[in-house]
């Protein structure tokens, strides 16, 4: 071999470990870096002549494992979904509250029949029967109290939803982008690794809140589709998302009936069928806990409040009031009905006509609504009929899936139940999508960048460095010796 191939040959053994010590550097530097994928130098033998040439560098590869990213963002999808919902189902948890915990609702109840019980004792104690009001004042707070905060979460649900659809749309936008530039550095014969790395990692963000399927296309672009099979970017101009947000939500407001609004895409809004196309994310697990979830909560609660106005009205309770009229509790200061239940947990208060505060009077807990003037102060009649009212087991009429005989307190208590029920349900699907996203994220973390396999490589171009570094120092120890000739 003449000095001249020797001296090229280790000049390009160089070159290509310093390419190889930056890769690894780089891939070091980057081992937590999310979206990022582990780079390997490709290189081949370089021929002169029909001989050996040194060393030709092809270009550095990203190493990534389709498969397990496609699995990986499903994962994400699937655990950012439970994780909406559960969220959700623990903020209606405490509002609700288990039976027996102070604040709950039957326990709020329990202290209103107390209140009755304690009353019809001492029917002439008008501490008690102040007592009586403010029990059933409380009860009634507590069941606004309920209703707005599920009101509250629809309202939070829909500004979740706006927020989320315009990262999608700044997510589409960036791997629109980032396709051109990739294709363009390609053709150029550059690499673009820092760019498909910048691709993936918004990818992964849109993956988050809708499933998304990756298919390549040529000149290193790809196209995003959901899983479902709606089109979200296939071409040069990703489709486009709108939503609006109501801000205020009440209970009579539902989806479909503006101004509370599906997803619109390209400028269409779609139809409940089309929605299905973009199940599996946190998007939808946030348009389920506005359209769904916290509905059935309201209607729970809505039947509940109308179980209570209806044992106090009976006639058989309460005698002196017209049929017609409200009872203790009113809806709005009328009686309530089943056409006008939706969100009467919201509306229903307490009957003005026993409240010192809003120019009632006490004697009318005792003696009845529609009395003028008080009555004996030993009759315990009416406090009774009330405090047996609400004990009764008797069948509903209010709908929400309360079915059979049964007393009020038990109705609420089920109340308590369901929604414990739903969250534990909840708790266990979150915690399997958890354990799945958490399994293969480290599955991808072991594919990706191993710090002592990049060690071992970083000791393998040393020694490749120090070999070619011996080549050129014994080439110019030769070129002496025959300069010196």
């Amino acid at each position: 071999m003449s000095i001249a191939k020797a001296l090229n040959n280790a000049v390009s053994g160089l070159t290509a470990t310093a390419r190889g010590t930056e890769t690894v550097a780089s891939n070091l530097a980057n081992i937590m870096t999310p979206g990022y994928a582990r780079r390997e130098v490709a290189q081949s033998a370089q021929t002169l002549g029909g001989y050996g040439g040194g060393v030709r560098i092809d270009g550095i590869s990203r190493v990534v494992n389709a498969t397990l990213v496609a699995e990986s963002r499903l994962a994400q999808s699937g655990s950012a979904d439970a994780r909406t919902r559960l969220d959700f189902l623990l903020q209606m948890g405490d509002i609700v509250g288990l039976p027996g915990e102070e604040g709950a609702l039957s326990t709020i109840l329990g202290e209103f029949t107390n209140a009755l019980q304690a009353a019809a004792t001492r029917p002439d104690d008008e501490l008690r029967l102040a007592g009586v009001v403010d029990a059933a004042e409380r009860l009634a707070e507590r069941l606004n109290a309920a209703s707005g905060a599920v009101q509250d979460a629809r309202a939070a649900a829909d500004k979740a939803i706006e927020s989320e659809v315009a990262t999608i749309n700044a997510k589409l936008e960036q791997v629109a982008y980032l396709n051109r530039r990739i294709a363009i550095i390609e053709s150029e014969g550059n690499d673009p690794s820092s760019l498909l790395d910048q691709r993936q990692a918004a990818i992964d963000a849109i993956a988050e809140i809708i499933p998304v399927q990756e298919v390549a296309r040529d000149r290193g672009m790809v196209a995003l589709f959901t899983t479902g099979g709606a089109v979200l970017l296939d071409g040069s101009r990703p489709s486009r998302f709108e939503f609006s947000a109501v801000g205020q939500m009440t209970p009579d407001l539902s989806v479909g009936i503006p101004p509370v609004m599906r997803l619109v895409q390209n400028g269409v809004e779609l139809s409940a069928a089309q929605m299905q196309l973009f199940e599996g994310g946190s998007l939808e697990a946030h348009f389920a806990v506005r359209d769904q979830l916290a509905p059935q909560i309201q209607q729970e609660l809505d039947a509940l409040a109308f179980d209570l106005h209806e044992r106090l009205v009976d006639p058989a309770v309460d005698a002196s009031y017209p049929a017609t009229a409200a009872g203790l509790f009113a809806d709005g200061g009328t009686r309530a009905s089943l056409p006008t239940i939706a969100g009467l947990s919201a509306r229903i208060t307490l009957n003005p006509l026993v409240n010192p505060d809003a120019g009632g009077e006490l004697f009318r807990v005792r003696d009845g609504l529609g009395t003028a003037f008080s009555g004996p102060v030993a009759d315990s009649a009416l406090l009774l009929a009330m405090a047996d009212a609400l004990s009764a087991s008797t069948a509903f009429a209010g709908g929400a899936g309360f079915e059979g005989n049964g007393s009020l307190s038990s109705r609420f208590s089920e109340l308590e139940a369901r929604v414990a029920l739903r969250r534990v349900a909840a708790e266990s699907e979150s915690s399997v999508r958890n354990s799945r996203s958490e399994t293969i994220s480290g599955r991808l973390m072991a594919d990706g960048v191993d710090s002592d396999a990049e060690m071992q490589r970083l000791l393998q171009y040393e020694q490749a460095y120090a070999a070619n570094a011996r080549v050129i120092q014994a080439i110019e120890e030769m070129m002496d010796q025959i300069l010196r000739l």
